[in-house]
Order: C-alpha cells, then structure tokens, then sequence
C-alpha cells in the first residue's frame, strides 16, 4: 500500500499534530526522503515525536522504513501520478487560493536562488552569439516556446529545435552559438545529448531545470535553477517563466540600441506587408 493510500485511511484517526504532519508529507515527498525526522518536525510545526509516531499510525515499523517506502517510490520515477494522488487525497473545498500562493512560493524561492549577476551573465552571453539554439520538449515547451519567440523578435537570431529533427539542427552548432535547453522530469535525454554535443563544439550552453543536482548541469556553463512545486498534478513552469522575463529584462538593458534598431524593422514591415493587429474594437 502506497502512503498517499495509508494516510488517507488512516486520516481521521489521526491527531490534530499528526494531520500537520501528513499534509506535509503529501506536498513534499520528494524533499521527505532526504530530510530527517527532525527537519520533518521543524517544517510541519510539530515535535520530532511527532513524526515518528505519525510513522508507526501508518503501519511503518519505525520512521526509517517509511522513508524506504516513500524513496522507492519517488526512484519509480511516477512524478504525475504522485503530484496526482497528493492533490486529491486530502482536497481541501478552498484550494484556489492555495495554488495561488504556490505559485507565488515558487516565484520567491527562485529568486532567492538566482543571482542577478547570472541573468547578466545569461543575457550578455544571448547579444553576443552569432546563434541561439534553443531546446526543451513536453512540457518544458511553455518555457522554451516562448523565449525562442522573444529573442527572435528582439535579437532575429533564435531557432527552435524540433524534437524529431535533433540530430539534423545539431550539426550545425557553432563555437560562437549559444544554446539554451529547458530540462525538466523526466530529463529527456535527447536535451543531455544536444547538450553535451554544444559543449564539446565550444558553444555556450546554459540551462534552466529544478535541482542542482539535475542530470543536465554537467553539461551547461550556466545552470538555472527554478522551483517548479504545485498542487496539482502537473509541475509549475511559472517561476521559469519569470526567470525568462527577467533574461528578456537584462537583453533590454544592456542591448538597448541593438533591441531597439531590430523592434523598429519589425514594426515597419508590419505596415509594409500589411500586417495589422485589432487592438481594439472601433
């Protein structure tokens, strides 16, 4: 039997302490296996007894073995299907307002994590490249999708790499090109591979992913780190977003007359091919 089913049969016969510690657990599994019984306590507002005894009301026989459980879990690699069953086990009526605050979380946490210096370092290395590659599938693509679009309209150098056609578009990386990869679970090992493939032909690669640890920050020279937490079933990208916008910021300042000068082209030949927009209705 999984937790998220021994907690929720086991739940009403729970204390008011133990349920603290419950919710936490189903937010958090990933971080739970790492951290001690003490941490756990320290981060559900309860004492280390707590969670000990929380361990043994699950049928665990001692903390240590719940860990094993929830860490074989995690390894099985079923990330959905976890944020799925922690989203739904214990609903709350009212959870509107804590998706929200999720999101918002992970917004400020990402950007305790991210220097100003490394967004810096990112744009200037985006106005100096002969090339931008830019990379990232599934669901990584509503981080991708819409960088390669901002820098093409602000800098006219980007190319999206379609998935199916990797081996083709990495040919023709270039020491001077930048590449930038999205790599998020479950780590698509088509990104690690376009990845190595820049570094060893001298281009600059920077990432974004969620952990310091991820798999791909071997191979960048640049590693963005986001927190992509939820409370659904489906990872949060908002905070790469910003992280994005934040790029996008810095490329305006320090490439202002470039970014200027190409936004002027692009406008007159909006009126030149006769590209009109309805901003309003007349």
């Amino acid at each position: 039997m999984q937790i998220h089913e021994r907690i929720k049969d086991n739940f009403s016969n729970l204390s008011h302490s133990q349920k603290k510690v419950a919710h936490y657990l189903l937010g958090n599994l990933e971080e739970v296996f790492s951290s001690s019984a003490n941490e756990i306590a320290s981060l559900s507002d309860v004492s280390e007894a707590t969670v000990h005894r929380l361990a043994q009301e699950l049928g665990y026989e001692s903390f240590r073995n719940m860990k094993k459980d929830i860490q074989q879990f995690i390894r099985n690699d079923y990330r959905s299907v976890n944020n799925l069953l922690s989203s739904t086990t214990l609903k709350e009526e009212n959870w509107l307002e804590g998706h929200f605050v999720q999101e918002a979380e992970n917004i400020i946490h990402t950007s305790k994590q991210i220097k100003q210096e490394e967004i810096n370092i990112a744009a200037e290395a985006f106005l100096r490249a002969s090339h931008i590659w830019v990379a990232g599938w599934r669901m990584g693509l509503s981080v991708t999708s819409y960088l390669q679009f901002i820098l093409k309209y602000m800098l006219g150098n980007s190319t999206s790499i379609p998935q199916g056609e990797v081996a083709e578009y990495a040919a023709y990386i270039k020491k001077e090109d930048v590449v930038f990869l999205s790599a998020f679970p479950r780590y698509d090992v088509k990104v690690l591979q376009i990845a190595k493939i820049a570094r060893e032909k001298g281009a600059y690669v920077i990432g974004i992913t969620d952990s310091p640890v991820a798999p791909i920050k071997e191979y960048t020279n640049l590693c963005l780190t986001v927190k992509i937490k939820s409370k659904g079933f489906v990872d949060s990208y908002t905070a790469s977003v910003s992280v994005c916008n934040a790029i996008v910021q810095a490329i305006s300042y320090l490439g202002e007359d470039k970014v200027k000068n190409n936004i002027k082209q692009i406008e007159e030949n909006f009126v030149t091919f006769q590209q009109g927009y309805a901003w309003k209705y007349e």
